[in-house]
């Protein structure tokens, strides 16, 4: 089996320092033994650069040295991100470009010469040809998206085949396999027995399989779950490769246009045209505020003189206040955690209000706006209409048979 395997490890900027240190241990730290012990063992790897600050901060400092000396050694490769984990496609160019950028000079910063991308992993795995071609245009020559945006329906990528963009034959489009990647994300793969029996024959003669997972499903959600890679790194049948290797393994090529979408889209929601339901589902109320919010704190920290009191505060808040995590935990679906959701609308309010210059407008709708997320947020939950749109969204899509969480509270 040739295996190709994505991990994005990521804390959110409001995440508490007892979280990132719990998570260091049951996780990051082993991983990275587990791989230095492992001198076959290749993977690609994701870290947002709020991440890499995090564990500088806090205690983490040899997990920042293992990765830089694995990817020094050429066992593990880097991917391009943003560094506050926004949303991509849902921003303005501008912005997009400046998380990227802050995400290179972070990282960079922390891992010198080794930190050398060449390929982009769009946070969440949202995906849009827009952001596809501001990511080509800054350096990088292929993305990692989810096999839904192929073609909109599971099953119909071809595992022996480098896809290309249409109209841009030098940027690569990888698709990872849902069904494997969410085998080990939801339990159903925690050895390499049961991996190979959930892959089965799909795997077509010179293709690959290519999972992609959040870093922290190995001993943090899913203890024991790092059984899965010690195994596939001692077996002589698994060749695990990154994904860069695979332009010079998979001969064939095909030009694709994928659709929009995310790595929690499923078929259903893509056909009613929501392709990033978790983070803006039409008509769900707490989504609908908190994009007011986050459209006050830009518009009002862009039309800002930098020069002016408060902007670095406002513009490092504004920054903050982007990541995806406040929309993901007010989503329900199935996903529901009202401290989150309450954190991410005050990092966004302080924004507006740390410029000295912010009109009294602005200041007055994101305090509107943060109470009514924190207000409708604990009504939701106290009434049991979280519970409830939980219960039909997991009802809906029986593939998601646990809930993870990652410390927050509810």
């Amino acid at each position: 089996m040739l295996w190709a395997n994505f991990l994005h490890i990521y804390q959110p900027p409001t995440q508490s320092r007892e979280i990132t240190e719990r998570v260091t241990r049951e996780c990051y730290r082993p991983l990275v033994q587990l791989l230095l012990a492992s001198p076959r063992a290749r993977l690609t790897l994701n870290i947002n650069g709020v991440l890499t600050e995090q564990l500088a901060r806090w205690g983490g400092q040899d997990v920042l040295d293992g990765v830089r000396a694995l990817a020094e050694r050429g066992q593990i490769e880097f991917t391009g991100s943003a560094k506050f984990h926004p949303i991509l496609p849902l921003l303005p160019e501008t912005e997009i470009v400046r998380q990227i950028r802050l995400n290179e000079e972070t990282n960079r910063a922390a891992l010198g010469n080794a930190y050398r991308p060449q390929g982009f992993f769009c946070p969440e795995m949202c995906y849009a040809r827009r952001v596809a071609e501001i990511a080509a245009d800054l350096g990088y020559r292929w993305l990692v998206i989810d096999e839904l945006c192929y073609s909109g329906r599971f099953g119909q990528v071809r595992t022996d085949t480098w896809h290309t963009l249409t109209g841009r034959p030098d940027v690569g489009i990888l698709f990872k396999d849902r069904a494997a990647s969410g085998g080990i994300a939801f339990g159903r793969a925690p050895t390499l027995e049961a991996l190979r029996g959930l892959v089965g024959d799909r795997i077509r003669q010179g293709g690959v399989l290519l999972t992609g997972t959040d870093g922290e499903i190995y001993g943090h959600h899913r203890p024991g779950q790092e059984r899965l890679l010690a195994e596939a790194f001692a077996d002589s049948n698994v060749e695990t490769v990154r994904i860069s290797d695979l332009r010079d393994i998979l001969k064939r090529q095909e030009a694709v246009d994928p659709r929009p979408g995310s790595w929690s889209t499923w078929e259903d929601e893509l056909a009613l045209g929501v392709p990033y339901p978790q983070w803006w589902y039409p008509g769900h109320r707490l989504h609908q505020l908190q994009w007011a919010l986050t459209d006050t704190a830009l518009d009002a920290v862009g039309r800002a003189d930098p020069h002016t009191p408060g902007w670095i505060e406002a513009r490092a808040l504004a920054d903050e206040g982007l990541h995806s995590c406040q929309y993901w935990w007010a989503s329900c679906r199935p996903w529901w955690d009202v401290g989150m959701t309450e954190r991410g609308a005050e990092v966004l309010r302080r924004a507006v209000e740390s410029l000295a210059e912010a009109p009294e407008d602005a200041r007055t709708r994101a305090r509107a706006f943060a109470r009514e997320i924190s207000v409708t947020a604990r009504r939701w939950h106290d009434a049991g209409i979280a519970k409830s749109l939980q219960r039909r969204y997991m009802e809906q899509h029986a593939s998601v048979t646990s809930l993870l969480t990652f410390g927050s509270i509810a």
